[in-house]
């Protein structure tokens, strides 16, 4: 954690959000300009459609330019390590993108479907753990306990499962953006060596706040939260912390997640309802919460969670690993 605090660290930091602040209001004017906005769902809870009818959407373009540079400056350098690191960000978030692009063409708020999306999220993945694998980087399961070749069907559990939980908790204003805040500061905590990383995610999540708090000015869409959740990713598996630190890192984001797949299963299985709306953050909409309300105290609730979560990692690793 001190790393981040160190002055070159602080100085990437700013760098970073200043240009993320920068490029996201030229694009948010030119996605004005022609008028581009995001579809609403037809089945959403209706609250504000008509205002947020009217905001541009998909931001996470601007993490795409980003973390192509990054990954560009990197290959000038001749620097794998880097190549591989931000290589499944970028191919995270090309798959959201397709998404998105799918939705402005059609003009509809669905876009892939389940079982595209999530071939491509197992694609795309799958390609990435090759690059790993081609240059022997095996992720740990957690702080450098190591399970070998079985570590891979796990890993692509989690790789998968933090794309769309971060994607389903992209649903208010500030919200995904600011639990990701959250999640790369535990990471820079429990997997700290490839801060830059975890910088660079802060720095991302930070500038697109700026814009994306209540009222927002503009949406991230499935590009910008898919590239965010590629690089909680890599950052985990090509840290010490391991596939497993991507727990106490995005429990928020797990409980967005697991309200869902509660909902599926009382569903199709009971034919009734657990929650008034899916995930969970639109039940309290519909209970009668503001937006800002939800936002904070489930920034709130994510967070305690998440140090929770990371205390209880850091003593079981502490008495049970090597």
């Amino acid at each position: 954690m001190m790393t981040l605090l160190a002055p070159h660290s602080l100085m990437l930091l700013f760098v970073i959000f200043f240009c993320e602040v920068a490029a996201q209001h030229s694009w948010i004017d030119w996605m004005r300009r022609r008028h581009v906005s995001q579809v609403q769902k037809a089945y959403g809870t209706h609250i504000d459609e008509k205002i947020k009818a009217k905001v541009p959407a998909a931001g996470g373009v601007v993490f795409l330019l980003i973390g192509s540079g990054l990954l560009l400056t990197h290959m000038i350098r001749g620097d794998r390590a880097g190549v591989i690191f931000w290589s499944y960000p970028i191919l995270s978030a090309m798959v959201g993108l397709c998404d998105d692009m799918l939705k402005f063409k059609n003009s509809s708020s669905e876009g892939l479907r389940s079982l595209q999306k999530f071939a491509l999220q197992a694609t795309t993945t799958g390609l990435w753990f090759i690059l790993l694998a081609l240059d022997g980087k095996v992720p740990a399961l957690f702080w450098g306990f190591s399970i070998g070749g079985w570590i891979w069907p796990l890993a692509l559990f989690f790789a998968v499962g933090i794309q769309n939980s971060v994607n389903v908790t992209d649903g208010l204003d500030g919200l995904a953006a600011g639990a990701s805040v959250v999640t790369f500061v535990v990471l820079a905590s429990l997997s700290p060596e490839p801060y830059l990383g975890s910088l660079t995610g802060l720095a991302v999540a930070l500038g697109f706040l700026w814009h994306n708090c209540h009222p927002a000015q503009v949406f991230m869409g499935d590009a910008g939260a898919h590239f965010l959740a590629g690089l909680m990713a890599s950052c985990a598996f090509m840290g010490a912390g391991g596939v497993l630190v991507l727990i106490p890192a995005g429990t928020g984001f797990g409980i967005e997640m697991l309200s869902v797949v509660i909902q599926l299963i009382a569903i199709h299985g009971w034919g009734r309802r657990v929650f008034r709306m899916s995930p969970l953050h639109h039940h309290f909409q519909l209970l009668g919460w503001p937006e800002d309300r939800i936002v904070v105290r489930f920034l709130l609730v994510h967070t305690l969670c998440s140090l929770l979560c990371a205390a209880a990692a850091q003593s079981v690793a502490f008495f049970f690993m090597p």
